[in-house]
């Protein structure tokens, strides 16, 4: 297997067990409507409570429709303008969804003075989800994880770490850099394993425009 069919297999992997949560969380709020629409039928409740419910069933699944839009790869999609915020609020609703680590509470910690960066949205989504499973798994189970955004004029630097890790660092950690590395180059970003983490980095719209002119 070469070191792109490993990065992609490896990303596949977490992008299962992400929808793999995504589609137990339709299945609860699917059995939620069901069982209100029946509690209707039968005048079990009050109407305005049931009709309540609805509605914030039907925000939740919409809620659940962005998440779940995030996950497919946008193949030949352009890159544009974006803010790591952005990027990086994204992820963390998303990765809530892992099956196996959604019980980890996560900080941004995003240096206001950060520069916007220049990247297809879903491809940093996705680098930054690759991430948060490297610092979920290296973390004491139920503490938290941080993401740094910090950078200069040329690159912003997203960092993901385990707030408690455990004893020793896991070694297919550079594995997942590999995947992310391999999801963020066509936009000419990289990333490296931490001890207890990831690292990525981005161009910046700055560098990016500069490098145009020249």
């Amino acid at each position: 297997m070469t070191a792109a069919e490993t990065a992609a297999a490896r990303w596949l992997a977490i992008h299962d067990e992400l929808l793999r949560g995504m589609t137990h969380a339709l299945s609860n709020r699917i059995a939620t409507i069901g069982a209100a629409a029946y509690m209707l039928e039968n005048g079990d409740v009050p109407v305005d409570e049931t009709i309540r419910s609805l509605r914030a069933e039907t925000d939740r699944m919409d809620t659940l429709l962005q998440h779940m839009r995030q996950l497919p790869q946008r193949h030949g999609a352009e890159a544009e303008p974006m803010t790591v915020n952005d990027a990086c609020a994204t992820a963390v609703a998303v990765h809530a969804h892992h099956g196996e680590l959604r019980d980890f509470e996560c900080d941004l910690e995003i240096d206001p003075d950060v520069y916007p960066i220049w990247a297809e949205p879903h491809s940093v989504a996705h680098a930054i989800l690759v991430a948060l499973t490297v610092a979920k798994r290296n973390a004491v189970p139920g503490s938290r994880v941080v993401i740094q955004a910090s950078g200069d004029v040329n690159v912003v630097r997203i960092r993901v770490i385990a707030r408690q890790p455990t004893a020793e660092s896991d070694a297919s950690n550079e594995i997942d850099a590999a995947a992310a590395t391999w999801l963020l180059a066509h936009n000419g970003g990289t990333a490296r394993g931490l001890n207890f983490g990831c690292e990525l980095e981005v161009p910046t719209l700055l560098a990016i425009r500069r490098a145009r002119k020249g």
